[in-house]
């Protein structure tokens, strides 16, 4: 009896002690199917669990002091028992819903704190009680001693728990299963010496009834969760799910991770075909690459199993290819064959092994790489990530060999983003690289993007007859779906991603805030890195480089998305002598007689023209083209009546200068060419942009339009005062000469929209730091408000 009640408190901390880090590394995995397996996940449960243990301390050390008996002590493990199996009752509820509304940042650490902190708190409250109750038991020992001995059995049993936990139960046991039983557990080890100690009836009844009734939920709560599919079980790193539904209206089968595909899966078959390269996400049809890049392929790797639908296709296409499968997770290999059709061949060869230690390893040369372990937002391996990464994927490629990457990201230029750093990253290892967007490479919704990379000098002409006449429709699409990362983007403040320096898991969160914020119909944030996009240009004076590439940057955004673009090209001789090409950009919508134009100039001021110097290029002379940028995103999504069409027009040289009457360059030459454009019917009206980034923007009613275009202020400002009645201020300021003058003389009703301050706020010396999306959206709001809803019943 004596060595029982010497090591009956050891024997119930070793347990309790298990019990947490039970419950903390399977927590990791409770959050994960809604939050993802990131650091965010990790570092939550972690502190949580952390906060939890010292806050139990604190509380134990004193209530033992007052309570020092058996039964409160039993008692506390027994409560955290039922607590832990409530708790995991309530998880089934509430954590849809919370990883619906919060971040992948926020959201594990207020789910982890809802589900985890009570149960942790009481299980940290009983090292300390177990010390206070073994030194009153056992005074001779000391405090020093009794405190070690208690904690060294308590932190033995973390241990074992932890082990037991990655190595034998996550394995075996379903996570349901496994905090069911660490409740179970709890609540006996904490009940049944209640019982023996003679704890009053009355509260051994209310005690079996709390749990009966605890228990039952939690197992009420386990089979509610586990809906009707054909497979569901943890598998060594995720929960695998595979289940039947509906894809595009056909009958499919699929294959999910966690939840990292929103509903989807990680890989798919249609249940109603035979054919093997029938694929139903759009983003695995890419593997058919090689058909351009590196039609004989002997020796292809696929980094990523899923449901196998890569792998399939390739053995179906290639017959004298050999096809290797690497994938971490053990069981892939089994569930492909038993569910997905996977047949038994010599030339499928699956290992189980990290994609990237494989790689490595790997003596083998391959034809194809298809690396498609990025599964989505909430699962991106930064290892996968990196330059190192790819710089491994070459290593192992054949000469002109090609390595296809699936992302998921947006296109958006707002910083941070993980996919334009991923860019970036594999531009420094594959020069000769190419970039698909598999949906819009024109919108910045999230999407699958795919990177290219070729192990060649030589460049694919994705615009050549032979793409346009392949028999593969993915090829013959593939130029619309390229995106035009030279034109459209400036990487520079992107970061390159290396094994040292790769924080994804935050580039994530970011881009998923931008995903999952409401939806705008122009986006103040947007504009303003566009704004930035621009400044990164340098001087933008005609004849720099910068010039140039802003020109050619709106060219091409118009390219991608305009119905049709027209260009004016002219020559301008500068104060230098030297004669210039000027280019004024046309992008237009909807056709239609009656038409609005919306214009801005692209140039910056002269006093900017030394380049190299590291001043600003003027966020303001920027500002007017970003906001026709965003509109034109805009109005591809608009449902503008038919019978009004939308003219963008960037202007050229209106800060050039150096001309007889100093006039604007670009939109003198439209004025004097309308004919060009529209024959004898001239646009309706023309709405001018020109300097609109300050935070305290205010905009009066320009003199000159006002005595020409009265009825039009009107309505413009009556529409921007809906928007933000701060910025349309009601009152007449004076006249300026800017870009409106030569289009009201071309007997066009035009109206100018700049800052009170103008000329003042038109200097260089400002930035895109003090540029306000606010004031920028509420620009771009009024324009498409007026053009989508106002200017149908007009006429000026």
């Amino acid at each position: 009896m004596k060595s029982l009640n010497y090591i009956l408190l050891p024997f119930a901390v070793f347990i309790t002690g298990a019990s947490i880090l039970i419950v903390e590394v399977v927590g990791v995995r409770v959050l994960s199917p809604f939050y993802g397996n990131t650091i965010f996940t990790v570092s939550s449960v972690i502190s949580v669990i952390l906060l939890a243990l010292s806050c139990g301390y604190y509380m134990g050390g004193k209530l033992a002091d007052r309570y020092p008996t058996l039964q409160y002590f039993f008692g506390l493990i027994f409560i955290s028992g039922v607590v832990l199996l409530c708790f995991y009752a309530l998880g089934t509820v509430v954590l849809p819903v919370l990883s619906s509304k919060l971040s992948i940042s926020m959201g594990p650490l207020v789910s982890a704190t809802l589900l985890f902190l009570l149960p942790a708190l009481l299980l940290g409250m009983l090292s300390p009680y177990a010390v206070k109750l073994q030194s009153v038991r056992r005074p001779e020992e000391g405090v020093g001693s009794v405190a070690g001995s208690i904690f060294f059995w308590s932190t033995l049993g973390s241990i074992a728990g932890s082990l037991s936990a990655g190595f034998v139960l996550i394995p075996h046991f379903g996570i349901n299963r496994i905090l069911i039983a660490n409740g179970v557990a709890l609540s006996a080890l904490g009940l049944t010496p209640l019982l023996l100690l003679g704890a009053r009836k009355d509260r051994l009844y209310a005690s079996l009834i709390a749990f009966t009734l605890a228990l039952g939920v939690a197992c009420f709560a386990a089979e509610r969760a586990g809906r009707q599919v054909l497979y569901t079980k943890d598998g060594v790193y995720q929960k695998i799910t595979i289940y039947d539904g509906q894809y595009a209206g056909r009958p499919a089968r699929f294959f999910q991770q966690d939840e990292n595909s929103a509903g989807a899966g990680e890989g798919a078959m249609f249940l109603d075909s035979d054919d093997t390269t029938d694929l139903v996400y759009d983003y695995t049809r890419y593997y058919s690459l090689y058909k351009i890049f590196k039609p004989r392929v002997e020796n292809a790797l696929v980094i990523g199993g899923g449901a196998y639908s890569v792998p399939k296709a390739l053995l179906h296409e290639l017959p004298d290819a050999s096809v290797d499968v690497v994938d971490i997770e053990p069981s892939l290999s089994f569930l492909a064959k038993r569910y997905f059709k996977v047949p038994e061949n010599p030339r499928l060869h699956s290992y189980i092994e990290d994609g990237r230690r494989f790689l490595r390893d790997s003596s083998k040369q391959y034809d194809l790489i298809f690396s498609d372990v990025y599964y989505s937002f909430f699962s991106v391996p930064p290892h996968f990530a990196t330059k190192e990464f790819f710089a491994i994927a070459r290593g192992k490629l054949t000469s002109n060999g090609i390595f296809i990457a699936n992302m998921i990201g947006d296109l958006s230029r707002q910083q941070p983003s993980l996919i334009m750093a991923e860019i970036k990253t594999f531009q420094t290892v594959f020069p000769n690289s190419y970039f698909f967007a598999v949906a819009w490479p024109e919108r910045t919704d999230s999407q699958n993007v795919m990177l290219v990379g070729y192990n060649s000098d030589t460049r694919v002409d994705l615009s050549s007859p032979s793409i346009a006449a392949n028999r593969d429709p993915l090829i013959r699409a593939l130029p619309s779906k390229l995106i035009d990362v030279n034109q459209r983007f400036e990487l520079s403040p992107y970061p390159v991603l290396t094994d040292n320096f790769a924080p994804v898991e935050f580039l994530t969160a970011q881009v998923l805030r931008r995903a999952f914020a409401d939806p705008k119909p122009v986006d103040g944030d947007e504009m303003l890195a566009d704004v930035a996009q621009q400044e990164r240009y340098g001087s933008r004076y005609v004849g720099t480089r910068g010039h140039e590439k802003v020109r050619d940057f709106l060219l091409a955004e118009m390219n991608l998305l305009a119905e049709d673009v027209k260009t004016q090209n002219w020559g301008h001789t500068g104060p230098d002598g030297k004669t210039y090409e000027l280019t004024n950009i046309i992008g237009r919508f909807f056709t239609a007689d009656r038409r609005v134009v919306v214009a801005a100039h692209y140039d910056s001021s002269q006093v900017m023209q030394s380049e190299g110097t590291g001043a600003s290029s003027g966020a303001n002379d920027a500002s007017g083209a970003a906001v026709l940028v965003e509109l034109a995103r805009g109005f591809g999504d608009s449902n503008l009546p038919p019978e009004v069409g939308i003219d963008l027009v960037f202007f050229d040289g209106t800060k050039a200068g150096g001309s007889e009457n100093g006039e604007p360059l670009g939109s003198t030459y439209f004025a004097q060419h309308l004919s060009d454009l529209y024959g004898d019917k001239k646009p309706v009206s023309a709405i001018i942009v020109d300097g609109i980034c300050g935070g305290n923007l205010q905009i009066l009613k320009e003199q000159s339009a006002m005595r020409n275009a009265a009825a039009l202020v009107e309505t413009l400002w009556n529409t921007g005062r809906n928007v933000d009645g701060r910025i349309f201020q009601d009152r007449i300021g004076p006249e300026i000469d800017d870009d409106q003058r030569p289009l009201i003389q071309a007997g066009i009703p035009s109206v100018l929209l700049t800052n009170s301050e103008y000329p003042r706020a038109d200097s260089g010396a400002n930035g895109a730091g003090k540029c306000s999306p606010r004031s920028l959206e509420a620009i771009g709001r009024t324009i498409m408000n007026y053009a989508t809803l106002t200017v149908k019943a007009s006429s000026y």
